[in-house]
Order: C-alpha cells, then structure tokens, then sequence
C-alpha cells in the first residue's frame, strides 16, 4: 500500500486503505448472518410460541399510523447524527455537507454488520481526510460526537437507578451501567485535563507529543465556539428523542397503552450494554436485555413481535440504508 503526505505531516492513505480498516463485504455478511442467527436462537429459546407472537405482528397492520411515526424517527435520528458529524466538521473547516452525510450514513452499514463493533470509527476518520480534513481534525470530530453521543446515553440511562422509575434492571446490570459511566466521567476529565494543562503532553515521548498538541488544536478549532457545542447537544438529544421514539410508536402499533418511563430507561439501559457483545448490531445482548428490560412492561403477547420490529427499525434499516450509500459509492468509482 502506498503512502503520501498530508500538509499536517499525518500519512495520507490512498484508495487501498479501507480494505485494511473495514471489513470486506464477505465478512460483514457472515458477521450478519451471524448476529441474524443468533436473534432468532434467543427469541425461540424464550419464547417458543413464534406462531402466536407472529399473529400479534399483524396487529401492528392495523394501525399503520404508529409504524409510520416509527420509520419517521429512524429518518430523525439518522439525520440528527449525520447532520453532528457535519458541524463538527464544517467548524474545523469548508467540508462539504452532502459528503460528510454520505459518510455517517455509510458508517452505520460499516459499524452494524462488522463484529465488535468500532470498525465505523478509522472508517469515517479515513472518508473525512479525503474530503479534505487534516488526519487530526477527522480524529477529533469523530470522537468528540462519540463522546458527547456517549454522555447524553449515560445520563438517561442513570435515571434508571432512580427508585420511583420502576426500572427492572438487575444487580448486575446496574453495576455495569455505573462502570461504563465511571469510565465515561474518566474520560471526559482526562480529556479536559488534557486539553488545559501541558503535564500530561510532556510524558509522551516527542513523536506522540506533536501529535497529541495536533489533536489539542483541532479540538479547539471548534472547542472554542459555543454555537457549535450547543448544536452538537441539541442534535444529539434529538437522535436520542427520536431513537427512543421508535420503541414507543412499535409498542402503540401493537395496541400497548403503559407508562414511557421504564421504556425510555430500560432502552438506554440496553444502549449501554450492547456494545458487549461481540457480533454486529450487539445481537444476542439486545435480545436478552430487551426481554429483561423492557419484557416486564409489555404485555407477553407483544414482546417477541415489537422485539422483531424495534430491531428492524434500529438495526436492520440502518445497516440497509448504509450498504446500498456504500455500494453507490462504488458503482459510482468503478465507472
């Protein structure tokens, strides 16, 4: 593979790169297939009735209004993270918009049918530095939407441990949920620290020193505005409005008339556990978790069918969406 340079001294990898970031498309589909398979093993192992829950399905048909309101969320919050990604880079510099959309949207394809999870993260760093972000900038706009993404799950999700939520989660589920909050806060103040005081900088040996004051900068190209934080935090409480409102409108198809508030938090709950899992889309856990969680507040004859449904819209149209913006864009190379 051959390498160039970029004008902030960072390689710039050239059209062979992907292929050793990302996962080629034979193995994203057997990671699927996979993460497929395991689904339907969860839902038939507790739940073996599959003919009943199938009939429940159908109930969703009779109220189309709510499956429509559902893929209008997906719509919502598929654009509000595309869209945090775009100020983000419009704030480090003139990146085209539709460019840098194409790419968030490739990136869910890239994340959700590749195992482990992560891949989509070198994946949009690499598109972002060929439409013109330095390998800093594109690091640092990825993961500050990342973190902040991250912060607001976090937040909901402790609501979770509120004792008038009526929350179901476990003992197990709750200390893993303050561990993964604790490593977030960690994160954060490091990152702060980082940013504020030079100590930390000096310790690196002087290559990763030059690169960490890189990163320092591009951070700080947009760190400094306000209107840009602000409008990553507002589009981001929006995708996750909009993602929670996908189970909400799913659940009122199949007739289910409850409270919201053990639905929202036992969904951030299960957004904070999925990435343990090693297959794509963080199958097997959101089964088992989405059976645990938000089961109990759900009528038995639904659960299965808007389990199907929920992943569908969360996992399935996105990844959908993502491959068909991906296989475009090599249609569109190759001619």
């Amino acid at each position: 593979m051959s390498v160039q340079a970029e004008p902030d001294g960072a390689p710039l990898l050239t059209e062979e790169a992907p292929r050793r970031l990302v996962p080629g498309w034979g193995r994203m589909a057997l990671g699927m297939l996979a993460g497929l398979a395991i689904t339907v093993a969860v839902i038939l192992i507790f739940n073996p009735n599959i003919e009943d829950d199938v009939e429940a399905a159908s109930r969703a048909t009779v109220q189309p209004l709510y499956l429509l309101g559902a893929l209008a969320c997906v719509a919502v919050y598929l654009a509000a993270d595309a869209w945090s990604l775009v100020v983000l880079a419009r704030a480090c510099c003139q990146t085209p918009a539709k460019g840098v959309v194409k790419i968030a949207l490739e990136a869910h394809f890239v994340g959700g049918a590749s195992s482990f999870g992560g891949a989509e993260i070198p994946f949009q760093v690499f598109m972002l530095r060929r439409l013109g972000m330095s390998g800093s900038q594109a690091t640092s706009a990825v993961v500050v939407k990342g973190l902040v993404h991250a912060a607001l799950l976090a937040t909901v999700a402790l609501v979770s441990l509120l004792p008038w939520t009526d929350s179901p989660i476990t003992s197990l589920q709750r200390w893993l949920l303050l561990a993964v909050t604790l490593i977030l806060a960690g994160a954060w103040l490091a990152a702060w620290l980082w940013m504020r005081r030079p100590l930390g900088r000096s310790l690196l040996p002087a290559r990763l020193r030059a690169r960490a004051d890189e990163l320092v900068v591009a951070v700080r190209s947009f760190g400094g505005s306000r209107r840009v934080w602000v409008e990553l935090v507002v589009l981001q409480l929006v995708y996750w409005v909009a993602m929670f409102g996908v189970l909400l409108f799913v659940l009122r198809a199949l007739g289910w008339r409850g409270s919201v508030v053990p639905i929202i938090t036992g969904q951030a709950v299960m957004q904070v556990l999925m990435p343990l899992s090693p297959l794509p889309g963080g199958a097997g856990v959101a089964e088992i978790s989405y059976l645990a969680l938000i089961g109990p507040s759900t009528p038995a004859a639904i659960r299965v069918s808007s389990l199907v449904l929920w992943r569908v819209a969360t996992w399935l149209l996105p990844v959908a969406l993502g491959a068909v913006m991906l296989g475009h864009r090599g249609v569109r190379r190759g001619r």
